[in-house]
């Protein structure tokens, strides 16, 4: 970091290309693409799939809002999926019954937003088959879930169009502030880049206008800085390590609550959670919720 902050870049230079082609390895996607934020990450996600007014987006009803507001910045308009109460993670049965009537009524999507609840992932195979099926596109929000694996894959390499991490204080590693899209199609690389950084594309830097650049769409300054990049990298070689203890915390939790009566999360053969977060419903109703609420909150 304080190398970062004594080189002559201090945005969006050599440490962000680095940290990009680092996830880029771990994950096991063609392309990422560093932003400021993974809100910023999920619109661009939006603009590069050409989401548009009269376009259609869903996304589960429980989540934080970008998954939701990412479309409506687009200026198109955002449906809701029932989620598994099991699990917080959109229901399979309801998007196949929302699809088909959907598409008697002419008003698919034009993609999903797919949120990894908790860092428990999706049944990505399943909704990647229906997206096939019904022709939309899926963005994966794994802000929760980088380190969580499906089939034996690691969230972010398969099953989805595009993919957004979030590095936040309170995920799995942190730039402070920061988030990545990861990608398996150049031409969604491209776009992201262009949302990113103004819409501009740099000419041919030939001799005869070696200067040259153009704005080709409405763009963003959702840029990631040298510094976060740095941070990002350095927390990025303890994945692993902060992975490990996450497990072993939950593990504890798993045992330790098991007699109480609350609902614990769910244990699955075929996927592992990133735990970003461990969720718990308490059985009794909002009262026993509250009372453990303030109990905890006094503790």
């Amino acid at each position: 970091i304080n190398d970062a902050a004594m080189s002559e870049y201090l945005t969006q230079g050599p440490l962000c290309e680095k940290f990009e082609s680092a996830i880029s390895q771990y994950v096991g996607a063609d392309y990422s693409v560093a932003f400021n934020s993974a809100t910023s990450a999920l619109h661009a996600c939006c603009l590069a799939l050409e989401v548009g007014p009269d376009d259609i987006v869903w996304t589960p009803g429980i989540s934080f809002v970008a998954s939701a507001n990412c479309a409506l910045y687009c200026g198109a308009k955002v449906d809701f999926l029932d989620v598994d109460p099991e699990t917080g993670n959109v229901s399979l049965e309801a998007l196949k019954q929302k699809l088909a009537l959907a598409k008697t009524q002419n008003k698919l999507p034009k993609a999903i937003v797919v949120v990894h609840m908790a860092g428990l992932p999706c049944e990505m195979s399943e909704i990647w088959k229906l997206s096939v099926h019904f022709n939309f596109a899926v963005i994966e929000d794994a802000s929760h879930a980088l380190g969580a694996t499906f089939e034996n894959g690691l969230i972010g390499s398969n099953y989805a169009d595009l993919t957004v991490f979030s590095f936040h204080p309170l995920k799995i590693i942190t730039t402070a502030e920061g988030g990545m899209a990861t990608t398996k199609n150049k031409t969604y690389e491209k776009r992201l880049k262009q949302a990113r950084e103004h819409g501009i594309i740099r000419g041919s830097g030939s001799e005869v206008a070696p200067w040259e650049y153009d704005q080709v769409s409405l763009g963003f300054n959702y840029r990631m800085t040298e510094i976060q990049a740095a941070l990002g990298l350095s927390q990025l070689k303890r994945v692993a390590e902060m992975q490990n203890l996450r497990n072993q915390i939950a593990q504890n939790y798993l045992n330790l609550l098991k007699d109480l009566p609350v609902r614990l999360p769910m244990q699955s053969n075929n996927k592992a959670s990133s735990y970003h977060l461990f969720i718990i419903h308490c059985l009794e109703g909002n009262k026993q919720r509250l009372a453990l609420y303030n109990y905890l909150r006094k503790k």
